[in-house]
């Protein structure tokens, strides 16, 4: 039987062989839709302060407890971030003093206004993400359809060639008796199932897939970068809320739970040093389940960032309901 010892060595080739990835060629649309993800320039987008309305310092109490008086915690942190609090100290200020309403109304026009062009910046950015998450996906689709096609036909083939292999060595033994003949062909029919249901676990498809401008490298990397994050939004993210988070910021969130998830693969591995690079580097070779994984992680941030849309909308309702207020009085 010398001359069947080849089976050992051929079929841990053929799995390879069979099993292996491959690298599909991107279609000319990824590169076209790459340039929709383009938000508006920082010049546009970032709207002017003028001196009366920087942000505060922290001794700057005596202000502050104005606007802390007329409305809540929630309202004044967005407006701390989103450098309105000058204004609305001032705003609660002449309230409290019961100024003329012109004057109240005066400032509060310019505090609105401001509420619409930070509603503005914030959709804007998450407009961008949301882009660059529907461009994973559209990736990720055709990955999957076509690696479920390739494990479909793999496993069928399996089944097909052992069921094909029972049967003739059935026939075989049937009509000479028995012999090697039989037995080679039940052999060679098992090895080919066991190949191709086997390889069908192993099938991976990948696209190269480029992120030149890459949020999630400026969240991992703790480095604000203009081009992806207004200040504004950057200090939302980065700086210790009151939502609870004991300390922690935001970002902070988003990096424990990539962890914990496992998103990166296990700390100190291979997977996780392959990851990074991946990931938070200006694009490579994706698989399906690698397009998955930043897909989840730029939805997390998308959703960090519509917090901003809560508060920012907290903001608003109350300067509103105020007016209102005041002028049934």
């Amino acid at each position: 039987m010398r001359r069947y010892r080849w089976w050992p060595v051929t079929l841990p080739l053929l799995l390879v062989t069979v099993g292996c990835a491959s690298t599909l060629p991107p279609p000319a649309s990824t590169y076209t839709f790459d340039r929709r993800c383009v938000s508006v320039s920082s010049e546009v987008r970032n709207p002017p302060v003028g001196l009366d309305e920087q942000r505060q310092t922290p001794n700057e109490s005596v202000e502050k407890d104005a606007a802390v008086k007329l409305y809540s915690p929630i309202a004044v942190h967005i407006a701390d971030v989103m450098d309105l609090l000058p204004l609305l100290n001032r705003m609660a200020r002449l309230e409290v003093e019961q100024a003329a309403l012109a004057d109240i109304e005066r400032v509060r026009q310019k505090v609105v206004i401001r509420l619409v062009l930070a509603t503005l910046e914030v959709s804007g950015l998450v407009a961008e993400i949301e882009c660059e998450v529907q461009r994973a996906d559209q990736v990720h689709d055709r990955l999957w359809d076509i690696q479920t096609t390739r494990t479909t036909s793999q496993t069928i083939l399996g089944v097909i060639f052992g069921g094909l292999a029972n049967i003739l060595s059935g026939g075989i033994s049937m009509a000479t008796g028995a012999g090697d003949t039989g037995n080679i062909t039940s052999v060679t029919g098992g090895a080919l199932e066991v190949l191709f249901g086997t390889s069908a676990n192993f099938t991976k498809v990948r696209q190269e897939f480029s992120h030149p401008r890459n949020h999630l490298a400026a969240v991992w990397s703790g480095s604000p970068q203009s081009e992806f994050f207004s200040q504004r939004a950057w200090r939302f993210l980065t700086e210790p809320g009151i939502r609870g988070l004991e300390g922690h910021s935001l970002r902070d969130v988003m990096l424990q739970t990539w962890q914990e998830e496992g998103k990166l693969g296990e700390v100190g591995s291979v997977r996780e040093k392959e990851r990074i690079a991946l990931l938070f580097g200006s694009g490579g070779l994706y698989d399906s389940d690698e397009l998955h994984v930043r897909e989840a992680m730029l939805q997390q941030l998308e959703s960090s960032i519509q917090l901003m849309h809560q508060e920012l909308e907290t903001l608003l309702r109350e300067v509103l309901i105020r007016q209102a207020l005041e002028e049934k009085a």
